[in-house]
């Protein structure tokens, strides 16, 4: 009888995977895309308050008549509603209910439905109509804390 040399296991191969391996590849890269998608979308959202800020900036040392700079508000405001809340929850407002949404989702709570209803009566305001600075100085504010507020 011959004696043989003692024979070892043969190596583990580490291909395939098993499936452990495989969810936590999974895993890793399915938090990967969620994690760039976040920061993305976050880079948009300054990319826009900056240009609303820019714009409202612009708007504030005008000596132009008030209510051209209503008009320029108001279409302001309305594009960060839209940025911030989506197209189809306050793009096809107009009047009480804008105004009315616009109070109820309000970052400081302002009164959009009393002091705010200058901005749907401007359109039909004589040219000649004076507005008062103070109450153009109350919807500057309320406008910026929308745009700071995101």
């Amino acid at each position: 009888m011959n004696l043989h040399d003692i024979r070892g296991l043969d190596m583990i191969s580490w291909w395939p995977l098993a499936p452990g391996w495989w969810l936590l590849i999974g895993l890793i890269i399915l938090l990967t895309i969620i994690f760039i998608y976040r920061i993305k979308r976050k880079q948009k959202n300054r990319n826009w308050q900056q240009m609303a800020r820019q714009e409202w900036l612009q708007l504030r040392p005008l000596n132009s008549p008030a209510k051209e700079q209503l008009t320029f508000l108001s279409v302001l405001l309305r594009r960060i509603a839209v940025q911030k809340y989506g197209r189809e929850a306050c793009a096809g407002l107009s009047g009480e209910k804008w105004l009315a949404w616009l109070t109820k989702n309000d970052p400081q709570g302002f009164d959009w439905n009393k002091t705010g209803k200058i901005l749907v009566e401007t359109p039909y305001m004589p040219p000649d109509t004076i507005v008062e600075e103070q109450e153009l100085d109350l919807i500057y504010r309320a406008i910026r804390a929308w745009i700071d507020d995101y």
